[in-house]
């Protein structure tokens, strides 16, 4: 039995909350714009567990959530530092950018999907930066790690990011020197971090991801 099949007023009111928290979520991470949260509501909820024929009622309800998410994250801005930990964040991979690491925010699903689509990230951020692509020796990143879900709660999370190094003509190397140039990456990322008062765990170890406490408070969309 399908979940449309079992569509009744109790599916109808789940819906409603799933689809409450997720806008909230997705306007507090501040990842996609209006329509694309609003298709997101579609395509993730609404396609394979709302009938056909009430899907649209659920889209302006999303849409009218959406309102208040942005009428409360405005209530919640006002009350915001100058100064957030996203601010310091954007620096944080600002710097190194410049130092040929490449951080992505809120990367895609899990570290295999990542992965998969970083030459295309790479390309992105060549294009917005242009010789990027000629001196990246290395890269850093957290996943979206549900995020949204969790944003929709509380604000203050941890982010954990994964990091490796990058060969400069992309041969293949030994793997204790593949080992060693990652570490190096991984105490360079601690250091841009501290510099901008991150507090973060780290054991030192390659298989250890780098773990950062990050109250999420974005006043623009990632990019």
């Amino acid at each position: 039995m399908s979940q449309k099949d079992e569509w009744n007023d109790k599916a109808r009111d789940d819906m409603r909350a799933t689809l409450r928290w997720f806008v909230l979520g997705e306007v507090r991470l501040s990842r996609y714009d209006h329509n694309a949260i609003l298709e997101a509501c579609r395509d993730i909820y609404l396609q394979d567990q709302c009938p056909d024929n009430e899907q649209d009622s659920f889209i302006l309800f999303a849409a009218n959530e959406l309102k208040r998410a942005e009428a409360q994250l405005a209530a919640e801005q006002s009350l915001w530092p100058s100064e957030t930990d996203c601010d310091r964040l954007d620096r944080v991979e600002a710097t190194l950018r410049e130092r040929g690491i490449l951080l992505w925010q809120v990367s895609p699903c899990c570290d295999s999907c990542t992965l998969g689509e970083f030459s295309n990230r790479i390309d992105v951020i060549d294009h917005r930066h242009p010789g990027f692509q000629d001196r990246i020796r290395g890269y850093a990143f957290f996943i979206d790690q549900n995020m949204a879900e969790k944003l929709s709660e509380n604000t203050k999370l941890s982010v954990y990011m994964g990091y490796g190094w990058l060969s400069a003509d992309g041969s293949e190397v030994a793997q204790e020197v593949y080992n060693e140039n990652a570490l190096g990456i991984a105490r360079e990322i601690c250091e841009c971090l501290q510099d901008e008062g991150f507090g973060y765990d780290w054991n030192g170890t390659l298989g250890c991801t780098i773990r950062v406490l990050v109250n999420w408070q974005r006043r623009t969309l990632l990019v």
